[in-house]
């Protein structure tokens, strides 16, 4: 699964494109393959928490 971040704020990514994500999914995200966990989703909108340094990501990421 691939989707697109659209909203870092600290540890909390907001990515589009997981229409087949579910909530407690274990993530990757961004090219640095940062491990986090999908806590929301609304349609195919995810909330996630990522348990790494999230500084350098950004909207717009893979």
């Amino acid at each position: 699964m691939s989707g697109k971040i659209v909203k870092v704020s600290g540890p909390l990514v907001v990515a589009e494109g997981l229409s087949d994500a579910n909530i407690a999914d274990v993530v990757r995200v961004g090219k640095e393959r940062l491990i986090g966990e999908i806590l929301t989703m609304t349609g195919d909108s995810a909330s996630i928490q990522v348990y790494e340094e999230t500084s350098g990501l950004g909207p717009g990421a893979a």
